[in-house]
């Protein structure tokens, strides 16, 4: 059993070798329009999560390509967990495009960065969403705005839900709510105890929230796919928004305490537990 420091050691090194051996084709690809820039960061993620000593497990039907995917939020780590899944463009806040290293990679990835602040720029931003998903890409969205602890889901926000919205002579968007759980340490189902650590929340820094989870023993993330939807078969953006939001919380629930069905309004609010939350993406 290695001791916290060299484990911590030896998976940055490899870190960084990963990433001096796959960045240079990534941008090589991106700058000649090559076919094949939606695979390397498939293999890069699951590369990292191989180097951590993560396993994903999956259930349900994988989103097909023009998806709009919805999902919880919980740590920096949930961008490699689903990016190894399958190919998918992430949307972000605009700030991160200026992070060192991570907003260089984010945009590696065809992320797409909009600012919710300001709502001038909402029409544009719904535009560009469109655009990426009727070309046929995976949008990822985290909806709650916020990350969590891990077994609350915050109320999703009705309004990020604009960019599936078509002219009514057009086919709708498919939307696919998903839920992401940290599931198991070493095999032994996590308590929230220990959930909470992997949560990126509250005054933890980006730098030690990387350090406990380098440190980390194996462990399993259940992504757990829902049936896929539309506005118009949920009856609008509002009424999806509670609906995907009652399936993540659902999902994640049956993972982290058991099978329990929660009823979602638009009321809902995790009052049971007051955490402040990073504003990742």
């Amino acid at each position: 059993m290695l001791p916290d420091i060299i484990r911590i050691a030896l998976r940055l090194i490899l870190v960084v070798v990963l990433l001096f051996i796959m960045t240079p084709f990534q941008i090589f690809v991106i700058s000649l329009r090559l076919p094949g820039s939606d695979k390397l960061p498939l293999l890069f993620h699951k590369a990292i999560l191989k180097i951590i000593g993560v396993r994903v497990r999956v259930s349900g039907p994988l989103p097909a390509p023009g998806t709009l995917i919805v999902s919880n939020h919980v740590s920096w780590l949930d961008i490699c967990i689903i990016g190894s899944v399958l190919p998918v463009n992430f949307v972000a806040k605009a700030d991160i495009s200026g992070w060192p290293i991570l907003g260089f990679l984010a945009k590696l990835q065809k992320t797409l960065f909009i600012k919710r602040d300001r709502r001038s720029d909402t029409a544009n931003q719904r535009n560009a969403m469109q655009d990426r998903l009727l070309d046929g890409s995976r949008l990822l969205l985290f909806p709650e705005g916020t990350t969590g602890d891990g077994t609350i889901v915050f109320p999703f926000k009705s309004s990020l839900f604009a960019a599936a919205e078509v002219p009514e002579n057009d086919n709708p968007i498919p939307i696919q709510p998903l839920s992401l759980a940290f599931a198991e340490l070493s095999g032994i189902p996590m308590s929230r105890r220990i959930r909470i650590k992997y949560a990126w929340i509250g005054d933890i820094g980006l730098l030690s929230n990387m350090l406990y989870i380098l440190r980390s023993y194996s462990f399993t993330i259940n992504l757990i796919f829902h049936e896929p939807t539309n506005l118009v078969e949920a009856g609008g953006r509002k009424k999806l928004a509670v609906s995907a939001h009652r399936q993540v919380q659902n999902g994640v629930a049956n993972t982290t305490v058991g099978s329990i069905a929660i009823e979602a309004t638009d009321a809902d609010v995790a009052s049971e537990l007051k955490v402040a939350a990073k504003p990742l993406a």
